[in-house]
């Protein structure tokens, strides 16, 4: 800037001050051509003076500007990192994909004034991106955006692990419906965590805004958010793997429980069924060697010994044939051959034999009537005779009083077969067990009543392999039993 001219005016002389145009022969300075004055400004340097004036007024205002501007932008920043903090703090304690993307919402909407938004994550089997979220949409609209995996814009010629807007061949289909207005474009914010699109986000943003200003917030809250969807991932894998730990303890618990009952039961089926075999067996030979040694009286002495010898051997023979049937139950060598076949016959043949089992003087056994009315059923005859044979024995010989009846009813293309007895019944928590290999051996009532525990095992088996089922049905103790077959009408 151009310094004014001195005053010439002598030493000790009063100053002098600008021109005065009234004076007479004064000069007026600011008058273009006007002759100099001594000691004046000329018009050249006023204007120079006023220029540089204006030009600093400008800098100044600029800088004023620019200050704001700066201001603000701190202020806004100032904002955002506090924003950022918050929500590192709320997903640092948020272990559910769908409070994440909650969220996530919240900001895109009131931080960048999303018009719309809406959260994808990747379903656990890799295959779609599931929409979590939605703003701007009704929920019906937003939950059917489903997108493919691991490309969800495979029409558009976009990178997925930059934010960006969309381009127009991805805007297409159900993504429309996100443009809820003219005014607005689509942009895209991924979450990558190790190389692995785990989701990302559609923000309906006004078309004029510059999204560069907010790159850095978002690459941040990008970071914050894969790394909260892959801790979320981790979080549930974790609780899902305690859960079946938890859950296969539990179940380790219970076999440990079975194995060391089936071990007990095991034990005291190898001693009963011993003294089992050990009984007919005695009686075999005691008698056989009383007849040998000619210790009878008479013949019909002799012919007694030598029946009770033979009972022996059935006896005997009936509880080898249990152990071998459940021997080859349990190595798949049990064979079935099922056909249609008369349950009228069946039960003509399988009468005699229930008759003549031994059962207390005071014990009836009662016959359905009118069997002949029958249909045939699908079964293997000889392994049914089996079936019934058992269970009538069973009745009979847990009977000591009252009767053992048998029914036959007719259902929707089966046939219903009931022994129902008022024998001593069996407590409710034990029904069960008794389909169970050698829980017989379990209670006094194996060594009351001999046998090896292994009759409602084997025919169980029997009537799965022929496509029935056996129930058994008890109201307690000394409250009888009811045991119920089932067979399809052939």
């Amino acid at each position: 800037m151009s310094s004014l001219p001195s005053n010439p005016s002598k030493p000790g002389s009063p100053p002098q001050g600008p021109p005065n145009p009234s004076r007479p022969g004064a000069t007026n300075p600011f008058k273009p051509g006007a002759p100099a004055v001594p000691g004046a400004a000329t018009w050249g340097q006023w204007q120079e003076v006023l220029a540089e004036l204006v030009q600093a007024q400008r800098q100044l205002s600029q800088q004023a500007q620019d200050f704001a501007e700066l201001r603000a932008g701190y202020s806004r920043r100032t904002h955002q990192m506090t924003v950022l903090q918050h929500v590192a703090e709320i997903l640092a304690a948020t272990p559910k994909v769908t409070q994440v993307a909650s969220v996530l919402q919240d900001v895109f909407v009131q931080e960048f004034g999303a018009r719309a938004c809406g959260v994808w994550v990747l379903e656990d089997d890799g295959t779609a991106y599931q929409p979590k979220v939605g703003h701007g949409l009704p929920r019906s609209a937003w939950t059917q955006l489903s997108l493919p995996a691991p490309n969800p814009f495979p029409e558009a010629p976009i990178v997925l692990f930059q934010a960006q807007w969309l381009d127009s061949a991805a805007v297409r289909g159900p993504l429309e419906a996100l443009k809820v207005s003219s005014d607005v474009s689509l942009y895209f914010v991924p979450f990558e965590q190790q190389l692995l699109l785990m989701g990302f986000a559609i923000l309906a943003i006004e078309t004029g805004r510059k999204m560069e200003e907010d790159q850095d917030t978002l690459t941040i809250l990008q970071r914050q958010v894969s790394v909260s969807i892959y801790n979320a991932w981790l979080f549930r894998d974790l609780g899902q793997q305690r859960d079946t730990l938890r859950r296969q303890t539990v179940e380790l618990e219970k076999a440990n429980v079975a194995l060391r009952e089936a071990d007990r039961f095991k034990s005291e089926f190898l001693a009963l069924t011993s003294h089992e075999l050990r009984t007919p067996l005695t009686g075999i030979l005691g008698f056989t060697r009383l007849v040998l040694d000619e210790l009878y009286e008479d013949e019909d002495d002799m012919r007694r010994m030598l029946q009770d010898s033979y009972a022996s051997g059935k006896h005997l023979l009936s509880l080898l044939n249990d152990i071998l049937d459940l021997a080859k139950i349990e190595s798949g060598r049990m064979d079935v051959h099922i056909s249609p076949f008369s349950l009228y016959i069946l039960m003509e043949e399988v009468k005699p034999f229930a008759q003549s089992y031994p059962r207390k003087p005071e014990v009836e056994l009662l016959w359905p009537d009118n069997l002949s009315d029958l249909p045939e059923l699908m079964m293997d005859p000889g392994r049914l005779k089996q079936v019934l044979l058992n269970l009538l024995s069973n009745s009979l010989k847990f009977t000591k009083e009252g009767s053992v009846r048998v029914e036959v009813e007719r259902g929707f293309g089966q046939v219903i077969i009931r022994v129902i007895d008022t024998g001593i019944g069996i407590k409710a928590e034990d029904q069960a067990k008794l389909f169970q290999k050698f829980v017989q051996a379990e209670g006094g009532h194996s060594r009351e009543y001999g046998g090896t525990g292994l009759g409602l095992v084997i025919c169980k088996h029997l009537m799965e392999m022929m496509g029935g089922t056996i129930a058994l049905h008890s109201d307690g103790m000394d409250m009888g039993s009811t045991l119920t077959l089932t067979l399809a009408i052939a």
